[in-house]
């Protein structure tokens, strides 16, 4: 008896379900963007493109996790007005660090997960104060820290669950599930 292994011939084909995972995946980098430029900007928000973009980092390859890295980097540099590049530059880099961990390293679960976007959070919280604010010697640097930053860090570390959540969800609706089927032996087929 062999077994082997079909795809089920349901529903839409891999190719459009790809497609539709991306379209899904740029109205969400555009969602989350439009949650951190809304609203007055005397409360910190989160920066909801961080995890959302490590968890893409989680179930897609190196080149397109620093893609999405990248623009989400860009996006947020334009929503919180710093220099454009900074945020992108260092997402790009550790959503490919990132992928690359979970491809090699890794099993993909919210525990593996949240313990990096915690420490992408934390690293880019220090690189933020330090290359935006000490390094000039701001005044009140401290009260940008206490009210501004590590709120906003705070709130991007609560809401993560729901970003990873919601791309394994979209990765498990985009793939083509396998169907097991046995076939009979034949005895027309020459054994040696």
């Amino acid at each position: 008896m062999k077994i082997q292994t079909k795809p089920k011939r349901e529903g839409l084909s891999q190719n459009v379900r790809t497609v539709l995972k991306w379209a899904f995946y740029v109205f969400a980098l555009i969602f989350f963007y439009c949650q951190m430029t809304s609203g007055d900007g005397s409360s910190s928000k989160a920066l909801m493109l961080i995890p959302f973009s490590t968890a893409i980092a989680c179930y897609e390859g190196e080149v397109p996790s620093a893609i999405i890295g990248a623009i989400s980097g860009l996006l947020i540099d334009l929503a919180t007005g710093q220099l454009l590049g900074f945020t992108g530059l260092y997402l790009c880099l550790l959503c490919g660090i990132i992928s690359g961990m979970f491809r090699q390293f890794l099993r993909k679960n919210i525990i593996n997960y949240f313990a990096l976007t915690l420490a992408t959070c934390l690293i880019y919280l220090y690189i933020d104060y330090y290359f935006c604010y000490v390094i000039w010697d701001h005044e009140g640097y401290e009260q940008v820290l206490k009210y501004r930053l590590i709120p906003s860090h705070m709130k991007t570390i609560l809401f993560s669950p729901l970003c990873y959540l919601t791309c394994h969800l979209a990765e498990k609706l985009s793939n083509v599930k396998r169907k097991l089927e046995l076939e009979e032996e034949s005895e027309m087929v020459d054994r040696v």
